[in-house]
């Protein structure tokens, strides 16, 4: 404890303890007052008593109206709490880590990005499976127009804390000689152990908007816009987005989302 808060919380047992000696001090005086009277059985005497006696009745009440006022002084002088954010600190410190990953990879990073890695970190692949067939094709299509790997793309990017689940990057995948197939599997296996559950996608997407300035931190983008952008999306319901425009003239993302051991 510092020590001005500690002298702080004496200020009231001060208080009281001046009034406890005041009233010590009046009494032993009154008590001399009586045994003179006692002595000399006189008037004078006697009126002594009387004075003693409200001197010591005076010396308590102002000493008791000192303590409380010095008792009041110190609440007031006592440190306010900050109210509560409601961020989970799990929850931070489990995600704050994965969208700094990404910013440092991808700088150009905006609210609409931040918002659909943390969606994508809670529900996967679920939204973007209606029909494995449509899946196929989808993919087949992709895969046709790949070009060479970016310069320092990664071929996983993590999408958790554990590194479980993951964004495939489908230009190295393919570089590297490995099947679409394994991609496609993986990517369908994931929606089937991720399927679309509104009221958990929605409990998880609550904790992270209550941490939603602290988790996207590392993103150049102000804690008043993220947490604006995440507010917008609670009242529609947590939707699946698409990235940005900016982020997909810059980065041509191609991946799938998968839980990394399926492509084993």
């Amino acid at each position: 404890m510092q020590g001005g808060e500690a002298a702080r919380r004496r200020l009231p047992f001060v208080g009281f303890e001046a009034a406890r000696l005041g009233c010590a001090a009046s009494f032993v005086a009154i008590r001399e007052d009586y045994l003179v009277s006692l002595r000399l059985n006189s008037t004078s005497s006697r009126v002594g008593l009387v004075v003693g006696l409200a001197a010591a009745l005076a010396a308590l009440a102002v000493g008791g109206i000192r303590a409380r006022t010095l008792v009041a002084d110190a609440r007031d002088l006592r440190p306010t709490s900050q109210p509560e954010s409601g961020c989970d600190e799990e929850t931070a410190a489990r995600l704050a880590p994965v969208v700094q990953w990404h910013a440092s990879q991808y700088p150009g990073m905006e609210v609409e990005d931040v918002y659909k890695l943390l969606h994508q970190s809670v529900a996967g692949p679920a939204h973007a499976i209606e029909d494995p067939d449509m899946a196929r094709q989808w993919l087949d299509r992709e895969w046709d127009s790949l070009g060479e790997p970016f310069e320092n793309e990664e071929m996983f990017e993590p999408l958790s804390s554990d590194g479980r689940l993951v964004r495939v990057n489908l230009r190295p995948w393919r570089s590297a000689g490995r099947a679409p197939e394994a991609v496609l599997n993986a990517f369908i296996r994931t929606a089937e152990t991720l399927p679309p559950d509104s009221a958990r996608i929605q409990t998880e997407l609550d904790a992270i908007l209550a941490c939603s300035d602290r988790i996207a931190g590392g993103v150049r983008l102000s804690a008043s816009e993220v947490q604006s952008f995440f507010s917008d999306r609670e009242r529609d319901g947590y939707p699946a987005i698409h990235h940005s425009d900016g982020y997909s003239h810059r980065y041509s993302p191609a991946y799938r989302v998968v839980f990394k051991s399926y492509l084993d």
